[in-house]
């Protein structure tokens, strides 16, 4: 007789780039039949909902609260046998859940990570009491969860040195993207007569670095069109194309990667773009700067060019690098997709995930 599959819970924060993460990892997912997986998204909807006593517009009291309704009603239908709970803003209230059901606590960075790039968030660093509390329910839930995946070097040393996590229990899993969208980069021609195209895929076009980019250009010696996917309204100007309303992973977006010759993404803040993989999935040259652990995964000169911040002269000279080196710009793209195979491919990441949760499951499942 078959044994009964284990049901997984994926708890998923649904803000930024974790909306496109979790779009990849269910994806990668959706051919395991070892396990039944449950997908419980937890959404960023500020204005659909009211202001709450104490909580006002704190998204990460509104995001755990609303991920504890959604575990506490997915866990009436049915027991879980696994957890798998992305990120630690939506994680407040999940320690009574995660005494039941072993957990798998994923985070891109720690909330003391992200304090060092609050304000670019439009955030702050609170007074010593508050921070002290919000310090310890977050080494609470670590304590709680039995095992850890982060997204990076950067992110598994603050979960060890600042939360007590055990290091042999976290593991280093990058997000990456599913590779099978974007077209096999040997495909990729010789780069096309014309100026240099740039793309740029951020929401927030400030703390992206849009406005770096745009000076950037008009330094340039070599010509450049940049096309930028983003939230903000920009003004009209010649060879500046911009993308609104673009969804993550649609064919749009798909379309404006492989038209692409250069990434660039001149951050103040992030903690790893998710973006970063689907540049790299493109083969891609990639311009970024040091934030976060962005370092950990652009090779500077190998696979791309890390800048300092704020720094429109630096971007301006590397792009015209590669618009009047089309060898070095296809060199540092073939690389870029190597770095993307070895470690940012959503395919091989989400089954390590899928693998370590079965591991947790009581039930030890491995099929018939």
């Amino acid at each position: 007789m078959r044994p009964v599959r284990p049901r997984i819970g994926f708890v998923m924060e649904q803000t930024l780039g974790h909306v496109a993460y979790a779009i990849g990892l269910r994806d990668a997912l959706a051919q395991r039949d070892d396990f039944e997986a449950r997908w419980i998204d937890v959404p960023y909807q500020p204005e659909r909902e009211p202001l709450l006593p104490v909580v006002g517009k704190n998204w990460t009291l509104r995001g755990s609260l609303r991920a504890a309704r959604a575990v506490r009603a997915e866990l009436k239908r049915e027991p879980l046998d696994a957890l798998f709970v992305h990120t630690q803003t939506i994680a407040l209230f999940l320690a009574p859940f995660m005494r039941r059901v072993p957990t798998l606590f994923s985070t891109d960075a720690t909330p003391l990570n992200y304090d060092t790039l609050a304000s670019h968030y439009g955030d702050r660093v609170h007074a010593a009491p508050v921070e002290r509390a919000k310090l310890a329910a977050h080494r609470a839930i670590v304590r709680r969860a039995r095992r850890f995946t982060a997204w990076s070097e950067w992110a598994k040393a603050s979960l060890v040195s600042d939360y007590g996590a055990d290091a042999s229990r976290v593991t280093v899993i990058h997000p990456g993207t599913v590779l099978s969208r974007f077209p096999d980069p040997s495909g990729r021609g010789p780069r096309r007569e014309g100026p240099l195209r740039v793309l740029f895929v951020g929401g927030d076009f400030k703390r992206k670095g849009g406005d770096v980019l745009l000076e950037a250009r008009r330094r340039m010696k070599n010509a450049a069109e940049l096309h930028l996917v983003t939230g903000a309204e920009l003004p009209v100007e010649p060879g500046v194309h911009v993308y609104r309303g673009l969804k993550p992973l649609s064919p749009e977006l798909l379309r404006l990667y492989a038209d692409a010759d250069v990434f660039a993404l001149p951050t103040r803040a992030d903690c790893l773009a998710v973006v970063l993989g689907e540049a790299m999935a493109a083969a891609l040259p990639i311009v970024t700067t040091a934030v976060g652990a962005h370092a950990e995964a652009v090779e500077n000169e190998r696979s791309g060019f890390i800048v300092p911040m704020d720094d429109a002269d630096t971007v301006a000279e590397r792009l015209d690098r590669l618009a009047s080196d089309p060898e070095l710009a296809r060199r540092l793209g073939e690389r870029a997709r190597a770095v993307g195979e070895e470690r940012f491919d959503m395919g091989k990441n989400a089954n390590r995930i899928a693998d370590l949760l079965l591991e947790m499951t009581e039930r030890g499942w491995r099929g018939a």
